[in-house]
C-alpha cells in the first residue's frame, strides 16, 4: 500500500475522530479548539495531494465542489469591499474556512482518482464511528448526574446536545456502512454498536434524530429492494438502524425508570419523543425575521455575521416580541435563511447548487454504496442545518465537505495541470499551518483575560494586552468583546467607551453592553439612539430587567433616568400578554420621596 495512501487514512481517520472529542470549551469560542483541529487536519489533507505522483501532462482539476466553496469566499471578499460591516473577524474567518474547505476537498477528489474512493472512506467512517462510540461514553456520566441531580443537558464532549445528537448520527450510518463492507465489522460487533448508539441518540434528548431515521427509512428499503448484494446489506442494515433508532424512543424511558428504581431518583430524562410538542415557536419568528432581513437586502446581504443585529432590532415588533426568549440569537436556525439574509441570493445560490448538484449524482450513481453511505451523512448535515446551524463549526463543516466530495463524481473541465494542483496545494498548506499556528496562539493568550478580574492592576493590564490585539483581524471582535466586559457605564472616557459599544452592538448586542451604550449615549446628548438601544435590550432579554432598573437607577441625570419609561412599556407588555410578574423595584428617587413624607409624617 503506497505511503500516501496511508497517510491519507491516517488523516482522514483524525478528522473523522479528533476534533469533536476535545474537551477544552474556554471563551471567547468555546468550540475553538475543535475548530482548529480540523482546520489543521484539513490542511494536513490539502498538503498530502502534493506528495501523490503524476506524470507531466497529466491534470488534477478542481472539482465543482471545491469550486462552490472557492465561490462562497469571494463572495464574502466581495461583501467585505462593499458593505460597511465593523470586524475583520467577521471577514476573514468564512473566507478562510471555505479555503480549508476547498484545499481538502480537492485533494482528496485527486486521491480518489488515484487510489479510489474505497480505502479511504473505509477509514473515514471508523474514524466517525471510534469518536461517536467514545462521545457515547462520556455520556453516560451525564445522564447518570441527570437521573440524580436533575435537569442537565447530555453532550458527550461536543457540548451542545443537538450537535451531539448529529455527530452520533454519523457514527451510526458509519456502522451501517462497515458492517455492510467485506472483512470490516462483524454483524454481531455492528448489533450491538447500533443498540448503543439508538440509545444513545434517545438520551440526548434532541429531536433532530427522528427526521435523520425518517430520511434513513425509505432510503434503506429501497437499496434494500433493488440494490445489488453488497448494497442490499447496506440498505438493509440503513433500514433496521432508522426503526431501532425510533424504536429507542420509547424503550429508553424504560430504561429510565430502572436506573430510577436502583438509583432511588424521579428525576426524568426527556427523549427527543418526549419533547415533539415542546414550544419551537421562537426558531419560526427567527425564520421570519431573516426572510424580512433578505427581502431588505436581497442582492449581498447584511454581511457576515450579522444577522444578530438585524434580529435584534425586530424583536421589539409585539408579533415577535410575544415569542421570548431572553437570549441573543446569533443565527437565525435555518443555514439557508441565514445565508440568505447574511450573504444574499447570489452567494447562497452558490452553496444551493454546488449541494444540489452532489445529490444529483446521488440518483445517477444511487447503485454505488460509496455514494450511498456519503449521501446518508451528507443528510444528516442538511437536516440539520434547515433547523440550526452545524456547518458554521468547521470540526462539522470540514468532514461535510468531504462527505459530498464522496458523493460527486467529475471534475471541471480547466485543464489544470497536476503540477500546478500541487503548486496551490502547497502554497495554501504552507499558509494554512501559519494560521493554525498564529490562530493557536492568539487563542491561548485570549482566553485568561476576557473578564474582569478583582486585582485592579491585573484588570489594567488584561485591558492592555486587549487593546493591543483590537488591530489583529484575526481576534478584533473578540477583543473588543473582552474589552466591553471592563466597561462600566460613566461620564469618564466615553468617546473610548462608546467607540467600543457602538461597534459591539452593530455586531452581536448583549443587553449590558446595550445597556451601557444607552447610559452613555444619553449622556453624549444622543437621546434618540439612547431610546432606540434601551427599548430593543428590554423587549429581546425580558430575564434582565432588574439589571436595567439597576444601572439607570445609578445615575441623577433626567437625559438617562428618562431611559426608564422605555423599560417601563416593555415590562408592562411582557406582564400584559405573557405569563410573566415582572416587578418594578423601588428607584432612587422613590426611596428618598417615601423617606422624606415619612419623616413629615412624624
Amino acid at each position: 500500500m503506497p505511503f500516501q495512501l496511508r497517510l491519507y487514512q491516517g488523516l482522514l481517520f483524525l478528522l473523522a475522530a479528533v476534533p469533536c472529542g476535545i474537551p477544552f470549551r474556554w471563551d471567547p469560542n468555546p468550540v475553538f479548539p475543535s475548530e482548529l483541529a480540523a482546520f489543521f487536519f484539513c490542511i494536513l489533507i490539502t498538503l498530502t495531494g502534493v506528495l501523490v505522483p503524476s506524470d507531466t501532462r497529466e491534470k488534477a482539476n478542481p472539482p465543482w465542489l471545491a469550486l462552490m466553496w472557492l465561490g462562497f469566499a469571494l463572495m464574502i471578499g466581495v461583501q467585505a469591499l462593499i458593505l460597511p460591516h465593523g470586524y475583520g473577524t467577521e471577514r476573514l474567518y468564512p473566507i478562510i474556512y471555505s479555503l480549508g474547505a476547498a484545499g481538502a476537498a480537492w485533494s482528496l477528489s485527486r486521491a480518489i482518482s488515484v487510489y479510489g474512493a474505497p480505502q479511504l472512506l473505509n477509514m473515514f467512517a471508523w474514524g466517525l464511528l471510534a469518536g461517536a462510540i467514545f462521545n457515547s461514553g462520556l455520556a453516560v456520566p451525564q445522564i447518570m448526574q441527570l437521573i440524580q441531580d436533575g435537569p442537565r443537558l447530555i453532550f458527550g464532549n461536543i457540548g451542545q446536545k443537538n450537535m451531539y445528537g448529529h455527530y452520533l448520527a454519523w457514527g451510526l450510518a458509519s456502522a451501517v456502512y462497515l458492517v455492510s463492507q467485506k472483512d470490516e465489522m462483524a454483524k454481531w460487533v455492528f448489533w450491538i454498536v447500533a443498540a448503543w448508539l439508538s440509545l444513545s441518540l434517545a438520551y440526548c434528548g434532541s429531536r433532530s434524530p427522528l427526521l435523520y431515521a425518517l430520511a434513513w427509512l425509505p432510503m434503506g428499503l429501497l437499496l434494500w429492494w433493488r440494490g445489488a448484494e453488497t448494497l442490499r446489506d447496506f440498505g438493509r442494515a440503513l433500514s433496521i438502524t432508522a426503526l431501532l433508532m425510533i424504536a429507542m424512543q420509547f424503550i429508553a424511558p424504560l430504561i429510565t425508570d430502572i436506573l430510577q428504581s436502583l438509583l432511588k431518583a424521579q428525576n426524568e430524562v426527556p427523549t427527543g419523543l418526549a419533547r415533539l410538542d415542546s414550544n419551537g415557536s421562537r426558531r419560526l419568528v427567527e425564520w421570519e425575521k431573516a426572510w424580512l432581513t433578505f427581502l431588505q437586502h436581497p442582492l449581498l446581504g447584511t454581511g457576515w455575521g450579522s444577522y444578530a443585529a438585524h434580529s435584534n432590532a425586530l424583536q421589539t415588533r409585539p408579533e415577535f416580541a410575544i415569542v421570548s426568549e431572553s437570549v441573543l440569537f446569533t443565527h437565525a436556525h435555518n443555514s439557508v435563511l441565514n445565508l440568505l439574509a447574511e450573504t444574499g441570493a447570489i452567494a447562497t445560490g452558490i452553496i444551493l447548487a454546488g449541494i444540489s448538484y452532489a445529490y444529483s449524482n446521488v440518483l445517477r450513481a444511487w447503485r454505488n454504496p460509496v455514494v450511498m453511505y456519503a449521501a446518508a451523512l451528507a443528510t444528516v448535515s442538511v437536516l440539520h442545518s434547515l433547523v440550526e446551524y452545524p456547518l458554521w463549526y468547521f470540526h462539522f463543516l470540514g468532514p461535510f465537505a468531504l462527505i459530498l466530495i464522496f458523493m460527486q463524481s467529475g471534475t471541471a473541465k480547466l485543464g489544470f495541470a497536476a503540477t500546478w494542483a500541487r503548486m496551490s496545494w502547497a502554497l495554501w498548506g504552507g499558509m494554512g499551518l501559519a494560521l493554525c499556528v498564529l490562530g493557536g496562539q492568539i487563542y491561548l493568550n485570549i482566553y485568561p483575560i476576557m473578564d474582569p478580574a478583582q486585582d485592579e492592576s491585573l484588570n489594567a493590564d488584561r485591558i492592555a494586552r486587549l487593546e493591543a490585539m483590537r488591530s489583529n483581524p484575526l481576534i478584533d471582535y473578540y477583543a473588543e468583546h473582552g474589552l466591553s466586559n471592563y466597561i462600566v457605564a460613566s461620564k469618564s472616557e466615553m468617546p473610548w467607551k462608546l467607540a467600543i459599544l457602538r461597534a459591539q452592538n452593530a455586531v452581536r448586542p448583549y443587553p449590558g453592553q446595550m445597556t451601557d451604550q444607552a447610559v452613555m449615549e444619553a449622556l453624549s446628548g444622543n437621546q434618540a439612539l439612547a431610546h432606540e438601544l434601551i427599548r430593543r435590550a428590554a423587549f429581546a432579554y425580558p430575564e434582565s430587567f432588574d439589571y436595567f432598573y439597576q444601572t439607570i437607577d445609578g445615575f441623577s441625570e433626567p437625559a438617562v433616568r428618562a431611559l426608564l419609561k422605555d423599560v417601563d412599556e416593555a415590562r408592562d407588555f411582557f406582564n400584559a400578554k405573557l405569563d410573566f410578574k415582572i416587578k418594578r423595584p423601588l428607584l432612587r428617587d422613590e426611596l428618598t420621596a417615601s423617606a422624606v413624607q415619612a419623616s413629615a409624617a412624624q
